[in-house]
């Protein structure tokens, strides 16, 4: 989206408008099989998450994350999934459930937990999933601020571009963040002026939740952007700086429809 929106091509694998779903996790707290380890969490300063899939690069994925972060009562290691076991492809027999944290760190076939008094330094906190720009300064021997919390964002559930026939329309929609939504709003003035839509779903944290809007456009072509809050106060930015891989993008999308 940084090279549609603003004209800076990133580099990798982009995913535009981002891939958000919701589980029943069943599982227990990191923090407390830390504990039952006998961890020293006062000492601690990071978790070092490895899984069994050897043919990956480091010989099994592998993220760190803050001791603070790992002992949060929401952090599980995961052996089940809505009522079920744990999928192999989902990662059986126990992954990680970071809520509110960037997908890279939710490490499947877990294997190995490693607990140190230094920070954890791996490929996908130096290089990989990491901020790299010139507003995003180097945190020890990353090249950029490694990606930990996710942003807010929203986003229409419909094709892009979108074609809809005239006259009375209800629009569906999506948006999450690491903190309970409050509302959504929708423009199609390029952002001039907004109108809440109806958000569906409890505020519940870590949790997406559904919105809707009556629209009534005559035939032509439109823009229709959408701007999530949440209790935290953050919104949705106006501009996001560049960075090299396109991580975390959240501005107000512009969505282009067709009416007809």
């Amino acid at each position: 989206m940084f090279g549609l929106l603003n004209g800076q091509e990133a580099s990798g694998t982009q995913w535009e408008r981002g891939a958000v779903s919701n589980g029943v996790w069943t599982g227990v707290s990191l923090g407390s099989v830390l504990e039952l380890a006998g961890t020293d969490v006062s000492r601690a300063r990071s978790v070092l998450l490895i899984g069994l899939d050897s043919e990956s690069p480091e010989q099994g994925f592998r993220r760190s994350m803050s001791i603070e972060k790992a002992t949060d009562p929401d952090t599980l290691l995961a052996y089940g999934l809505n009522g079920d076991p744990l999928p192999p492809d989902h990662g059986f027999p126990l992954r990680a459930v970071v809520p509110g944290w960037v997908g890279s760190s939710w490490i499947k076939w877990i294997g190995r937990i490693v607990v140190s008094s230094d920070p954890a330094w791996t490929r996908n906190n130096t290089t990989s999933y990491v901020l790299i720009g010139d507003d995003y300064p180097p945190e020890g021997r990353a090249e950029g601020t490694p990606a930990t919390e996710q942003s807010i964002k929203s986003a229409l559930a419909l094709p892009w571009p979108a074609q809809l026939p005239a006259g009375s329309q209800l629009l569906h929609g999506f948006a999450h963040s690491p903190n309970p939504l409050t509302k959504v709003e929708w423009s199609t003035d390029s952002g001039s002026t907004w109108t809440e839509a109806t958000l569906h779903d409890p505020a519940e944290r870590h949790s997406w939740a559904r919105f809707e809007f009556a629209w009534s456009p005559r035939p032509g072509d439109y823009t229709v952007m959408t701007r999530a809050s949440d209790i935290a106060g953050n919104s949705q930015p106006d501009a996001v700086p560049f960075n090299e891989k396109g991580y975390l993008f959240n501005q107000p999308l512009p969505h282009p429809i067709s009416v007809v």
